[in-house]
């Protein structure tokens, strides 16, 4: 006969074993939500961090703007009224502005990132340290070989100390918000296919598209690296130093007459506008001067009207113009509860870039920038598009790739791939050595190419950038 106590104990065993099955799921499935839960949570502060950096960025861009053109009007008016010592200050105080300005841009755009919750990033922080000891020690020393003159020619007389003291203020609090379209005086400009991301990332995700678009016979011209089949590098330019590596405004100095730049209703309009005290006279229009203009980077906004940008709506044409924008990156990490497979960190790194830039408009709709000469026309800020942004390729604060650029890139060009390299972008090279996976791309390519013809988006609108936000 069965002992009713054994089945009874048996019974009760099972019935554990079963609970704490059931405790084991639920226990996980609560930190996965946890996780999950904590994931959105910093994916939400970290894209409020992010565009609220790029808003107040750019707010201060404006406000710069502003002054500056404000500036310009009041050196006319000193002109007329044959204010020597007003003229030399004004043209002072403006060359300052295009640096200070930006500056206050930066430290603005690291404080709202902080008030919504985003810590300092050591990498950041070490990246800019490092660039200020760049300005103050490298900068004044640099001579060019050719004819002996300083390299990086001060824009005011005590310039670099003075920037590179603001640089370290900035580190010394913490940098959240890294500024994504910094162009620092010793950056490469493009010009060459290893210097842009989207190579390596084609790569990466063997989006052959991107050869069929932009490099249509790499593919197969490409045999191997030795000897080193890629052109030099090229050197990075140098330029007249007036405008902030981080956020700067795109202006230039045009010596010659007001006149020649705008008329003079308008000038004495914003005048009456701004309340900006004198009287404009013949003078001041028609005397040669130095004048704070537009640079070159005040073209209209191609990129906006192009068919195959993403956007709905039409562009109002007051706004129809490129320039001075703000872009920012701010990197988050997330610590996880959950196991994470084959990757053994606890934490993950949620990044979010924005953009955004001022706008405004002159008398009548105009664009800012209808005149060469800036004038105070900036009136709101707001968020757009990234690729329609200045930002350089791969971004300015993305630390990895500036790494590459910087670091390996140049080894790479001396010693040829560099096998076991922890670095993304080399292993990407790794690959591309690979005579197999360029021929996959040549056959890929030779009957799907069809496929890579984007498709036209909303309202008439093309696809095809790589961040659209």
């Amino acid at each position: 006969m069965t002992n009713p106590g054994n089945n009874r104990k048996n019974a009760d065993g099972q019935t554990i074993i079963f609970f704490m099955m059931v405790l084991f799921i639920l226990f996980f499935v609560v930190i996965w939500i946890f996780d999950l839960h904590k994931a959105i949570y910093v994916k939400s502060v970290s894209r409020n961090a992010g565009d609220s950096a790029a808003l107040i960025a750019a707010r201060w861009q404006g406000i710069t703007l502003n002054l500056i053109g404000d500036l310009n009007i009041m050196h006319a008016m000193a002109l007329s009224a044959s204010n020597t010592e007003a003229e030399a200050a004004i043209t002072n105080m403006q060359a300052r502005l295009c640096y200070v300005g930006p500056m206050i841009a930066m430290m603005a755009s690291q404080q709202a990132a902080k008030n919504n919750g985003i810590f300092p990033n050591p990498d950041f922080d070490t990246l800019l340290n490092e660039h200020a000891h760049q300005v103050r020690y490298d900068y004044p020393s640099q001579i060019n070989p050719e004819d002996g003159t300083p390299l990086f020619s001060e824009p005011y007389p005590g310039c670099w100390p003075e920037y590179a003291s603001m640089l370290e203020l900035i580190a010394k609090d913490g940098v959240v918000a890294g500024p994504d379209n910094a162009h620092l005086y010793t950056d490469y400009t493009g010009g060459h296919v290893l210097l842009l991301i989207d190579f390596y990332e084609a790569l990466a995700g063997r989006s052959w598209c991107w050869f069929y678009e932009h490099e249509p016979t790499l593919l197969k011209d490409y045999q191997n690296f030795f000897p080193c089949w890629w052109p030099a590098l090229p050197e990075p330019p140098h330029e007249v130093y007036m405008n902030s590596e981080i956020f700067g405004l795109g202006l230039n100095k045009q010596i010659t007459r007001l006149s020649d730049l705008t008329d003079e209703n308008t000038v004495n309009a914003i005048a009456t506008e701004r309340q900006i005290p004198g009287e404009l006279n013949t003078t001041g229009m028609t005397a040669n001067a130095i004048w704070y203009a537009y640079g070159a980077p005040w073209k209209t906004w191609d990129i906006m009207t192009d068919s195959t940008f993403p956007i709905t709506g039409t562009l109002k044409p007051q706004y129809n113009y490129a320039g001075a924008d703000a872009v920012i990156r701010v990197d988050a990490n997330i610590m996880r509860l959950t196991p994470s497979g084959k990757d053994k960190t606890k934490s993950h790194t949620v990044t979010w870039t924005a953009a955004a830039k001022p706008f405004g408009y002159l008398a009548d709709n105009q664009r800012p920038n209808a005149f060469d000469v800036v004038l105070p026309a900036f009136r709101a800020v707001r968020l757009f598009p990234i690729d329609a942004s200045s930002a350089p390729s791969g971004g300015a604060y993305n630390i990895a790739w500036r790494k590459h650029i910087e670091q390996h890139l140049p080894v790479y060009m001396e010693n040829g791939p560099q096998p076991g390299s922890s670095c993304l972008y080399c292993q990407a090279l790794m690959t591309w050595e690979d005579n197999d996976f360029r021929q996959s791309g040549i056959a890929w390519l030779s009957t799907n190419s069809w496929q890579c013809t984007f498709t036209s988006g909303p309202g008439g609108r093309g696809g095809g950038t790589r961040r659209g936000h």
